[in-house]
């Protein structure tokens, strides 16, 4: 969605078409990936991402990290820890407090690998909050899991569960970040680390939308892309866009982009590591720890 709105935006500045694309398979959006860097380097076709293709390397071996490649960051929906509303427990400390009590007598649905398995997976691995894990197909399967009581909980972006939590089927308990947010039309949600500071020191782990393209492009091209970015990004019609996807902007490209990817792949792909879930260690591409 974000790569439409982003591309019909950029494309009215340009004064040309830019045609958006599907190109799904592989793991972490690999297929896509590989085939930008194999295309020519000239500006003319762009990768749409997020922050997991970070994981590709550490997952497919693909050679190439956030140092290849030049990043336009538009925004991100922050990732929030939600209960089914029939559950007895409605507070982030209830939660913890049951869950160390009676290990795994609360059930959290995920998807494997990626930003939303790897925050749900630090309650378990680093903060001694047990939950009982059911695996679903893609993020959407997960929270509709949640809120068919398939599952008692689920952590996915603010913009994913918003229609849930107007409707009252679910219920935001916890952002998994340091700092709470004012969930639009629900109100304050106190951060997970108030709870479980055990977490602090691998947060902020943040989603980001936007895309990419190979390092090596012509200069020249780069910076009119980034400008034509810049100017998209400020349009109306893409601040009230972010603001229905629950979405905070963030607007970057080029150095300011390029540290805020590094920095999320590091933190990633060493949680994703140290929990087993990928088949390379990010040392191999030096991807330092964070």
């Amino acid at each position: 969605m974000w790569n439409r709105a982003l591309m019909d935006a950029m494309s009215q500045s340009l004064g040309q078409t830019i045609v958006s694309s599907n190109m799904t398979g592989g793991s972490a959006g690999s297929i896509g990936v590989d085939y930008v860097w194999k295309a020519a380097h000239d500006g003319y076709t762009l990768c749409g991402t997020s922050e997991t293709p970070l994981t590709i390397p550490t997952q497919t071996g693909f050679e190439q990290t956030s140092k290849d490649w030049e990043y336009f960051i538009a925004a991100g929906s922050p990732g929030v820890l939600c209960v089914n509303a029939s559950l007895k427990d409605k507070t982030m400390a209830d939660l913890a407090a049951e869950l160390k009590a009676s290990p795994q007598s609360v059930s959290i649905a995920g998807t494997s690998g990626g930003l939303w398995f790897a925050l749900a997976k630090l309650f378990d691995s680093y903060g001694e909050v047990p939950f009982k894990w059911v695996a679903y197909d893609g993020s959407s399967a997960a929270i509709k899991g949640a809120v068919s009581k398939e599952a008692d909980c689920v952590v996915a972006s603010a913009g994913e569960v918003k229609e849930y939590v107007k409707s009252g089927d679910l219920i935001p308990i916890a952002m998994m970040d340091k700092e709470g947010w004012d969930f639009p039309e629900f109100g304050q949600v106190p951060a997970v680390t108030e709870t479980v500071p055990e977490l602090e020191q691998y947060l902020p782990l943040n989603q980001f939308l936007g895309f990419m393209m190979p390092a090596d492009t012509d200069p020249a091209i780069l910076e009119k892309l980034q400008n034509t970015f810049h100017e998209a990004m400020k349009t109306q019609k893409i601040l009230d866009f972010a603001e229905e996807q629950n979405c905070i902007i963030y607007d970057l490209a080029g150095e300011d982009a390029k540290e805020m990817a590094a920095g999320i792949e590091s933190k990633l792909c060493w949680v994703l590591y140290d929990m087993g879930q990928t088949k390379f260690s990010p040392e191999d591409f030096g991807i330092g720890r964070p």
